[in-house]
């Protein structure tokens, strides 16, 4: 049976589980973790999320979500791809790192938030030898006790505010609430959810999640893409077109695929069409392209030009 889409809206929170292969070590050390941050921020500064609370285990990671206007596979694939590649060459290894897709479960937050940060807190007291969420390593815990442990990825005043009038008695009946729930468990509702694992919310909250979203029109279409970047790049299409394995040309037909990717305009499939390209030679340097956009700072700032030039013709 196919797997049901993930439900995607501005503003949604999720719970998000990403566990290591056959449960194998995702971070080794401490600078693992302090990578793994380092990709949370780059993130969160692209996409637009943000993290209640999350919980950086040995084997896996647990995160509540909420995302902007990119979806949550945006966000996800992006993290743990980037994470694989420097953990792979951090340890000299291959090959996958995570089991399969990430775990998501969409939750109401008016009514789970709180009980999701919780439980996110309380994790390593379940999978550890941690006594309590305050004594315990690598959660978002701290942060909610002390503001000056607050990480800019990260957003301690949706779930404070709900505790207390004042900074510090809203921290200190947070901190009471966490450890209140230090002897619950594995909750079911928080990691299984309903409708096939995707939900967790009253039926007001479902009927509305679930209801259909209008498909937000394109900015372009395909070909004003094309016509607009070879105009910018004084090239011609069927340059772009030709069995030449060129660099410029190479440089500029990956830049194209990206925007159009980024821009929800053409699939890579359609690229590959458009160019006259095998799939997965296009798949693959895609992803080289990629990985180079986030090393290159002049390669950065040469499409974030474009892509703004794009936007203000398009408007």
């Amino acid at each position: 049976m196919a797997r049901k889409p993930r439900i995607h809206f501005t503003g949604a929170v999720y719970h998000v589980t990403l566990t290591g292969l056959d449960q194998q070590t995702i971070f080794k050390n401490v600078a693992d973790r302090r990578a793994w941050e380092s990709l949370i921020e780059e993130g969160a500064q692209r996409f637009g999320h943000t993290l209640h609370a999350y919980c950086w285990a040995k084997d896996h990671v647990q995160m509540a979500i909420q995302v902007g206007e990119a979806p949550l596979s945006k966000v996800m694939q992006n993290l743990s791809f980037r994470y694989t590649r420097y953990f792979n060459k951090q340890h000299q290894r291959e090959g996958a790192l995570f089991q399969g897709r990430y775990k998501a479960i969409l939750i109401d937050p008016d009514d789970y938030l709180n009980d999701l940060v919780r439980f996110i807190h309380n994790n390593p007291l379940r999978n550890t030898n941690a006594k309590s969420a305050d004594t315990a390593k690598w959660t978002s815990h701290q942060a909610y006790l002390l503001a000056d442990k607050q990480p800019a990825w990260l957003t301690t005043s949706t779930v404070l505010d709900t505790f207390g009038k004042t900074d510090k008695a809203s921290r200190k009946a947070f901190a009471r609430f966490v450890d209140a729930g230090k002897d619950e468990g594995e909750r079911q509702d928080l990691t299984r959810g309903t409708d096939g694992g995707r939900l967790l919310g009253g039926a007001k909250f479902m009927k509305k999640a679930l209801k259909p979203v209008k498909p937000t029109p394109r900015l372009m279409t395909l070909n004003q893409l094309v016509k607009q970047v070879c105009k910018f790049e004084s090239i011609k299409e069927a340059a772009l077109k030709s069995e030449s394995r060129a660099r410029h040309e190479s440089r500029i037909r990956q830049t194209i695929t990206y925007l159009a990717m980024e821009l929800e305009v053409a699939s890579l499939t359609a690229m590959a069409e458009r160019f006259n390209r095998d799939l997965t030679t296009m798949s693959r340097n895609q992803r080289y392209f990629r990985d180079r956009l986030n090393d290159d700072a002049e390669l950065q700032k040469h499409v974030k030009k474009l892509e703004r030039q794009l936007r203000a013709n398009a408007g």
